[in-house]
């Protein structure tokens, strides 16, 4: 479930709280001008970027736009085509062979719940690995969250896209084959099992959508955390360190170089930052002072 806070996040976000706790000032340890760390949802709406107290002034400050992936990268024809081919399960693999009649029918009926209404049935989705369907679920899972939903108005590509109207280039903090890997290559067992799961628990998990959807739009990151490592419906140890935790410690590393030299606006899934091993404590446990931005 944090790849709705990472990855495949989808709350819409209204930003109401003086004190910002999803923008950080970055500062101290040499650098010679702030950078800023921004915990996003991957589908939250643009008009975030005016909500956000200091967001809008942050991305006319900064040198980069340092985003998970970059996104004329992610949206290029030729990383369409690898994310789409990473989706496809090889002919032996398919759903109806990865479960049996009675997990498939388990599957089904909570597909059905979601999609439905679209005319779509998971005989159709029948190719795609497991993680393909539980992330377009977990999207349709939190979509009742807000209103007027739309996928091409997303907060993370839109602060790219405003920092490059003003000149300024943005980069991407891992690669779109890291992403895919991350994804859709891991052992097709697991990925069924997690789906069934997650199926099986349908209802937990719509609770726990709805306790992230409150901890972000309270902007309130230790929540946030709390919901993200419950021991009841968090992921295990073992997913949190894939999903999280290594690539934090990747991208501090990177930041490290980076900022000295360009002042930076960082933009990552909101479930990166809280924690011992989140992004921010492990800038500070380099010797950078990190402080929630206040206007």
């Amino acid at each position: 479930m944090k790849r709705i806070i990472t990855l495949l996040s989808v709350v819409l976000v209204v930003c109401t709280s003086a004190q910002s706790q999803l923008l950080w000032k970055v500062s101290g340890n040499g650098l010679l001008r702030p950078s800023y760390i921004f915990g996003t949802h991957h589908m939250a709406s643009s008009s975030m970027i005016d909500q956000v107290p200091g967001l809008a002034q942050a991305i006319e400050s900064c040198d980069i736009v340092m985003g998970e992936v970059e996104q004329d990268s992610l949206l290029s024809q030729e990383a369409q085509s690898r994310m789409a081919q990473a989706m496809m399960a090889p002919a032996d693999s398919t759903l109806d062979k990865l479960f049996s009649q009675s997990e498939y029918r388990t599957v089904e009926k909570v597909f059905n719940k979601y999609f439905s209404t679209m005319g779509v049935k998971l005989s159709q989705m029948n190719m795609l690995k497991p993680n393909a369907i539980s992330t377009q679920m977990q999207a349709m899972q939190a979509i009742k969250y807000f209103d007027n939903f739309n996928a091409a108005d997303q907060i993370d590509m839109a602060v790219q896209t405003r920092a490059s109207q003003e000149g300024k280039p943005s980069a991407g903090l891992e690669s779109v084959n890291e992403q895919i890997d991350l994804l859709f290559n891991t052992p097709l067992t697991e990925q069924a099992a997690g789906l069934l799961e997650a199926c099986r628990h349908d209802d937990n998990f719509q609770e726990q959508s709805a306790a992230l959807s409150e901890a972000y739009m309270s902007q309130d990151l230790e929540r946030l955390y709390a919901v993200m490592t419950d021991a009841t419906t968090g992921d295990s140890a073992e997913q949190m360190e894939r999903l999280i935790y290594s690539r934090n410690r990747r991208w501090a590393e990177k930041l490290t170089h980076i900022m000295p030299e360009r002042a930076s606006l960082v933009c990552v899934g909101a479930g990166h930052l809280p924690g011992d091993q989140g992004l921010l404590q492990l800038l500070r446990n380099a010797g950078y002072t990190v402080t929630p931005v206040t206007q």
